[in-house]
């Protein structure tokens, strides 16, 4: 993409009549680690919105409330009780990729391999738009089409509310790449709720290996009310195969990339309870 020219508004108001104002001609700018992929033969204004102070990790009781210029290196290096981000963030790209790509880049417009979408999926992350006032979307309502759209009349994410996991939740994620810096093959992420011994809730979601990410509502369903074992797992992440069609990447075909889900789904569900179980000391 050609850039023909920056503007730094001062304030988020003034970011947004920007955008508005330019049209198809401007768009907001962080990081800019995706410009390469993106195909325009038409200069546009880039409104950097870097300085708007939206860099942050504010804890609260039952959200992490993430700004959206927030690095992806920060979010690697954050720690807290409940906070889970960092296992998927230390897996994306390079070391000096993630210190300026920013968790909103990651999730306002989908690349076929983006990781954050899949993981916020199954975090049932809430996101917040400005647009003169605050709009809060759930993550199945944001990811339910490419969400590049939602930002067209002029809005901005400001910040995403990524949910504290409780004592009695357990958190797995999966990125399967041929080497340590590749494009994800496959990305899996997976919460599990637990009550007495069963799985009383679970949300698993999957990316890299479809155009978009989206649930796998089927390994969901074939989890709930059931022991959190290794057979159940199995039987769950079976499912897998038939929840999409999976796509063959980097020379591998899609019957190949569909065990690697399956694989992956499994992998991820016993990195979820493993995580429950060594909270409550089990």
């Amino acid at each position: 993409m050609k850039l023909s020219e920056f503007i730094h508004p001062a304030s988020l108001d003034e970011a947004c009549a920007a955008l508005r104002d330019l049209g198809p001609r401007g768009f907001a700018l962080a990081g800019g680690t995706a410009l390469n992929f993106m195909q325009s033969h038409t200069p546009k204004v880039a409104v950097d919105i870097t300085r708007l102070g939206l860099s942050y990790v504010n804890p609260g009781p039952d959200y992490f409330t993430v700004g959206a210029t927030t690095s992806l290196a920060d979010l690697q290096r954050y720690r807290a009780k409940g906070w889970a981000m960092h296992e998927i963030c230390r897996r994306i790209s390079t070391h000096q990729i993630r210190n300026v790509s920013t968790i909103g880049g990651n999730i306002c417009r989908v690349f076929p391999w983006a990781d954050m979408p899949v993981v916020l999926l199954a975090m049932n992350a809430r996101m917040i738009i400005h647009d003169g006032q605050d709009l809060e979307l759930g993550a199945d309502e944001f990811f339910s089409k490419q969400p590049v759209g939602r930002f067209a009349a002029g809005g901005l994410l400001t910040a995403v509310k990524v949910p504290v996991l409780k004592d009695h939740q357990g958190f797995g994620s999966v990125k399967a790449t041929r080497t340590d810096a590749a494009f994800s093959l496959v990305t899996i992420a997976a919460v599990l709720e637990f009550e007495a011994g069963h799985i009383k809730g679970a949300r698993v979601s999957a990316g890299s290996a479809i155009p978009f990410p989206k649930r796998l509502q089927a390994v969901e369903a074939a989890l709930l009310g059931r022991e959190p074992t290794t057979v159940a797992f199995k039987e769950a992440a079976a499912k897998a195969v038939k929840e999409a069609k999976w796509t063959g990447k980097e020379g591998m075909s899609a019957a190949y990339t569909a065990e690697l889900v399956e694989v992956s789904v499994l992998d991820a569900l016993e990195r979820a309870a493993t995580f429950a179980r060594g909270r409550d000391g089990r």
